[in-house]
């Protein structure tokens, strides 16, 4: 019945999933407080089967013990993070909104990308001459040189 969630994941293993969930947060363990790291544990949790949860914002809000409120703006800073994907469920029957959900997004370590060889030596321009239309020359700037 819930097995459309597999559709979602990213992962083909519970172990990847826990493992990309542990890296992101230990990479943004000083962007997130406390709530957001439980929202996070019970997206995971809650994603162990199928690799995707779908839960409503009250079943996170009675689990953590927190507001409405509060649950909506750990979720929105998870999705900024780029730790979770949020999508939008509609019920296929009832043609009404459901419970969200909630994807754990693989871990991308941005510190070993490769950002591109830099020259070892900067180029330095020289003023270059101009002539204007009265026929005198003028010196450019060199920082008008650069385009």
């Amino acid at each position: 019945m819930i097995n459309y969630l597999a559709d979602y994941s990213y992962f083909s293993s519970t172990e990847e999933m826990d493992e990309a969930a542990k890296r992101h947060q230990q990479t943004n363990w000083n962007a997130m407080n406390k709530t957001d790291r439980a929202v996070l544990d019970i997206i995971r949790r809650s994603s162990v089967k199928f690799g995707a949860a779908q839960l409503k914002h009250d079943t996170i809000a009675n689990t953590t013990g927190k507001s409405n409120a509060t649950i909506r703006r750990a979720i929105r800073k998870l999705e900024q993070l780029g730790i979770i994907d949020r999508i939008h469920y509609i019920r296929p029957i009832m043609n009404g909104l459901g419970a969200n959900i909630y994807v754990i997004k693989p871990f991308y370590d941005k510190s070993n990308l490769n950002i591109g060889k830099h020259s070892a030596s900067p180029s330095i321009r020289t003023p270059q001459p101009m002539e204007s239309e009265s026929g005198r020359f003028f010196y450019q700037s060199c920082l008008n040189l650069t385009r």
